[in-house]
């Protein structure tokens, strides 16, 4: 374990994989300041999602990553506050990503807007993480109504706070989002 003086607890590093060895630096404990914490470690890769791990959710393109701010799901540069860690689960063979603090599954809305508020991972929660052979991953949701899967891309509001990208389901035409899955690890709940 090493010590950063800019914070009081310790640093873990965690392996991405066992044939490449990249790291990811996070703390032992969660604050609100640790988005900030993703820029001390730049070595970080893509993996594969899977259940019972943590990972941060990474815009390919951009590096924002979603974030749960103030109630909303936002993708959000890092460094900003919020919550951005995301447990993998499985049920039925769907993967789905639940907030370790709130207890909270990843989710969307009747207008196809991410969110963060059902305590349950049924199916307006299922998502398939779909790799693509450039790199990184395509994040699929099922639709019920039309029982298809669609892609979660960005869609940008003007709020009273300034410009705000809000994560929600489109069109396979309008281009979803590449994201990148960085495991890192989270004290257990």
């Amino acid at each position: 374990m090493e010590q950063d003086e800019r914070i009081s607890e310790p640093i873990h590093i965690v392996p991405v994989s066992e044939s490449e060895a990249p790291t990811i630096c996070t703390p032992s404990v969660t604050s609100d300041n640790t988005t900030k914490d993703i820029h001390r470690c730049e070595a970080s890769q893509s993996s594969a999602p899977w259940p019972g791990r943590t990972y941060i959710i990474r815009s390919h393109e951009n590096g924002q990553v979603i974030t749960f701010l103030d109630g909303k799901i936002v993708l959000d540069k890092p460094g900003g506050l919020g919550t951005f860690r995301w447990r993998c689960v499985e049920k039925k063979g769907w993967l789905g990503f639940r907030d370790p603090a709130s207890a909270r599954f990843l989710g969307y809305d009747e207008h196809g807007y991410l969110r963060c508020l059902m305590d349950h991972h049924q199916d307006y929660e299922y998502m398939c993480p779909r790799k693509r052979p450039e790199g990184g991953y395509v994040l699929l949701m099922l639709l019920k109504k039309k029982e298809e899967l669609v892609p979660l891309g960005v869609q940008t509001q003007e709020t009273e706070n300034g410009v705000q990208q809000k994560v929600k389901t489109v069109k396979w035409d309008s281009g979803g989002i590449v994201w990148d899955f960085i495991e890192v690890s989270c004290p257990s709940t």
